[in-house]
């Protein structure tokens, strides 16, 4: 009985510190991991333009060039983050840092996204909220950051995801992923307001609160998709029922500019997600929005 108390508390501590080592080495091989790792850290930092969204924006946004033409610029972005995750980033970055001119949310070309109850990244709680709980088994880190061991299952494999940069916050990668799908006949209903101040989106409106309050110039867009989930949408302004905010929803992914604007064999990174070429052509789009 001895024997197998013993072998049991060695097997416990064996697990505890393959989890223990697990979380050491993810920020050194994992993108997500090791920027927000950076990006929590940053201290008195002046940066003049901050961008927010998931891995559309992550992947898309090009901050080397926002750098180059308007100041300082950084991409928070993180795979698979809400909009209460860009919501505690933004708020956590101008606790400790100087006020920036610009902040730019980028949300993803899917409206629907926002339309579940906010569930913050779980990179971004680990170091923006509760760090390492032991709540239960989901907090066992093993399990937390599963689906990590994919995404770094590739970077084995192939030789484009281990040639990615992070450049000031963005994933920049040129592999090429050609967008083979077609306009449907039928678009996607152009949303109004009331949609904007439903549920998902309320830390949308928050972050244009705090902005408000600071006097940063808060700008909202919604990123380019393959053709098949385009739309024939114009740039919208929407108000919050609730305050007295109003923002105005670039439109990126409209047909008829994603046609002009990018090459459906040339500027994708997957279904979605645009590569190094196609971040160079939205972000001039965006620079060009900004020089009307």
């Amino acid at each position: 009985m001895k024997k197998f108390s013993l072998f049991f508390v060695g097997l416990f501590f064996v697990f505890a510190a393959i989890n223990f080592l697990y979380l050491v080495l993810l920020p050194k091989i994992d993108f997500d991991f090791g920027k927000t790792k950076d990006a929590h850290g940053f201290n008195q930092q002046q940066l003049d333009i901050l961008v927010f969204g998931n891995s559309t924006a992550m992947d898309g946004i090009n901050t080397e060039i926002l750098s180059t033409k308007l100041g300082p610029a950084y991409n928070f972005s993180v795979g698979g983050a809400s909009l209460e995750t860009n919501y505690i980033q933004l708020e956590e970055y101008l606790k400790h840092n100087d006020l920036p001119k610009k902040v730019l949310l980028y949300l993803s070309s899917a409206h629907t996204n926002y339309q579940i109850a906010n569930v913050v990244n779980p990179i971004v709680e680990y170091y923006y909220t509760d760090g390492f709980t032991t709540g239960g088994l989901k907090d066992i880190p093993l399990y937390k950051f599963r689906w990590l061991f994919v995404e770094n299952f590739k970077i084995l494999f192939s030789s484009s995801h281990r040639s990615a940069k992070n450049i000031r916050g963005q994933w920049s990668i040129k592999r090429v992923i050609p967008d083979g799908t077609h306009i449907k006949e039928s678009k996607m209903t152009c949303m109004d307001t009331l949609f904007y101040n439903t549920i998902g989106y309320r830390y949308l409106w928050k972050m244009a609160a705090i902005c408000k309050l600071k006097n940063i110039q808060f700008e909202v867009f919604e990123m380019p998709c393959w053709r098949e989930a385009q739309n024939d949408c114009p740039d919208l302004i929407v108000n919050n029922f609730l305050g007295k905010e109003k923002v105005k929803i670039y439109n990126l992914n409209n047909f008829k500019l994603c046609d002009t604007m990018l090459d459906a064999n040339k500027d994708w990174l997957s279904k979605d997600h645009l590569n190094y070429y196609g971040s160079v052509k939205v972000t001039n789009q965006v620079l060009r929005i900004f020089n009307r």
